[in-house]
């Protein structure tokens, strides 16, 4: 079975990558002109050069060569960078979506698999449970350009799917692992060489997701014949706290012994000022606060449908996750 690949060099689609070749398929990747291949030479992938969101690859374009012979299309690709204009994150993240999600129609293909994120949800008060059909975030332009576009494209791939498009979307939640930065909590400070400062309660449950976990969810994704149709959240586990978390990586790291949570009402006061001040002077909410006060709604992340449906459950627990990121930060 040849599939098409986006992200193959990205920290998760490099795992979806390896995944894919140790199961026998015919792999074509689509990757951007500038991208280092290095990580792809020599392993038997097809490459096919292209950038998503421009204008050569309509559906007439290097997308329909790149579709050519596909049965399964994985969609891990999009702009990531933390700075940019939002024409850039819209071309290529909702955009670039559009276009592959329609050429793969065109072309036939049986499955296409589009990785979304936990991100896209609005979280109205702590305590709510967040299903795969809960309310997109209601104030995406208060989100990063990098959130705000991947609620764009989550919401057209769930469109196609009700409209009938063989689709499914993966949202993964925060994804660690070797590669990448332990999670620190979502706004933290070291102070001196063992205390972490990190903003937020100790019973905050943040959704964490190991990169191989989730590599192992959106494979099973494009294979579990249940899955077509379907959304899934991807969490390890949705139980558990920041206190069990940074106990863990405290075992564990020698830069981390103790660790001491600011509760986010301390911020009330300039959150306050800020919100008077950006009212006073006509101008949109100041994102940082509307970010920082959704960060410390604690909600309940449900995993049954990537359960049930995809026969998926994380393969590597929190602590051996935490031990694998930190070996490979060595």
């Amino acid at each position: 079975m040849r599939v098409l690949l986006t992200g193959a060099t990205g920290f998760l689609g490099s795992r979806v990558l390896e995944r894919l070749l140790a199961r026998g398929y015919e792999v074509r990747a689509l990757v951007r002109p500038s991208s280092d291949r290095s990580a792809l030479s020599g392993r038997g992938v097809e490459l096919v050069e292209g950038e998503l969101g421009t204008s050569g690859t309509g559906i007439d374009g290097p997308l329909a060569r790149a579709l050519d012979g596909c049965d399964l299309v994985i969609h891990a690709g999009a702009r990531v960078e933390t700075s940019g204009d939002w024409g850039l994150f819209h071309n290529a993240n909702v955009g670039g979506t559009h276009d592959l999600l329609e050429a793969a129609r065109a072309a036939g293909v049986r499955r296409f698999v589009h990785v979304s994120s936990l991100g896209i949800f609005d979280i109205p008060a702590s305590g709510v449970r967040i299903d795969e059909g809960a309310d997109y975030d209601h104030e995406p332009r208060l989100r990063g350009h990098y959130t705000r576009s991947k609620i764009h494209a989550d919401r057209v791939v769930a469109a196609a799917i009700r409209a009938g498009a063989p689709a499914v979307i993966v949202r993964p939640g925060i994804l660690y692992g070797a590669g990448r930065p332990l999670y620190r909590g979502r706004l933290s400070r070291s102070v001196g060489s063992s205390l972490l400062l990190v903003v937020g309660s100790a019973g905050y449950r943040p959704p964490l997701c190991y990169v191989d976990n989730a590599a192992d969810a959106v494979v099973q994704a494009g294979e579990h014949p249940g899955a077509s149709g379907g959304m899934f959240n991807v969490v390890d586990d949705p139980e558990l706290t920041h206190e069990t978390y940074f106990r863990l990586l405290a075992s564990k790291s020698a830069t981390v012994s103790r660790v001491m949570f600011i509760p986010v009402a301390m911020f009330a006061p300039l959150l306050a000022l800020a919100d008077t001040a950006f009212k006073l002077f006509r101008r949109r909410r100041w994102a940082p606060a509307y970010q920082l006060r959704r960060a410390d709604r604690n909600a309940f992340y449900v995993t049954d449908a990537a359960t049930k449906r995809l026969s998926w459950s994380p393969a590597v627990g929190v602590d051996e996750a935490i031990e694998n990121s930190l070996e490979g930060a060595r």
